[in-house]
């Protein structure tokens, strides 16, 4: 396999734009962890008891499947806890999802909160997923056991989130914000941006998720 760390030198260090590249597609997110092997495609991957049907469910409705599972350093669950999350304007939610087997997906595709879904104010992706790019687990992994020291439970790894020629990839939901090439240095300002008021900061914000490219180049344009 090709990665674009070996054949295009440039696009990890920053100097080709990034910007206007977040998936314009994905506004409803359902997040699964799995501490077992990712698949090419995440919702195609094996599941322990339901959650392989309901990520099949939930990718045929339209709904961004992610899996997810702790960086190495910072501890494993030993569960399999579930998230869903709506990017889309005016108001974008997450909440942690208690009874999967009850997700309605097509309703979650419409932006519909899952029934006893508990809040949670927000997490912060990371693509470490090989299978996809070796440069996302290669660039990826090592930004995602940094932040999780630094940030604790609020950081996972996650499997292919677009772009992996501009690993590494970091996604701030609920608000689907993009950025990469990250180092360290930018992913720590991102989210200190986020926190202050859901600021953006420039230079390798790609955009956000579930936003057409011209709403993304419109607004990369203001910031």
């Amino acid at each position: 396999m090709t990665s674009a760390c070996e054949h295009a030198p440039g696009i990890h260090d920053g100097d080709v734009p990034s910007r206007a590249s977040a998936p314009e597609a994905s506004r409803a997110w359902l997040l699964i962890e799995h501490d077992g092997p990712w698949a090419r495609e995440a919702h195609q991957s094996t599941l322990p008891g339901d959650l392989g049907k309901i990520a099949a469910a939930a990718h045929e409705a339209g709904v961004r499947v992610q899996l997810i599972r702790r960086p190495e350093r910072a501890g494993r669950t030993g569960g399999s806890r579930v998230f869903a999350a709506w990017a889309a304007d005016p108001s974008p939610w997450l909440v942690s999802v208690p009874d999967p087997a009850a997700l309605d997906p097509e309703a979650l595709a419409r932006g519909e909160s899952p029934e006893g879904g508990a809040p949670v104010e927000r997490l912060y992706l990371v693509c470490t997923h090989g299978r996809r790019d070796r440069c996302c687990a290669r660039l990826g992994g090592p930004l995602a056991r940094s932040l999780a020291k630094e940030r604790g439970d609020e950081v996972w790894e996650t499997t292919h989130v677009g772009g992996h020629k501009f690993a590494a990839n970091l996604v701030l939901l609920p608000h689907g914000r993009y950025y990469g090439p990250c180092d360290l240095a930018v992913a720590r300002d991102a989210i200190a941006a986020y926190e202050n008021g859901g600021a953006v900061v420039p230079g390798r914000y790609r955009g956000r998720a579930g936003q057409s490219a011209e709403q993304q180049e419109a607004d990369c344009s203001r910031i």
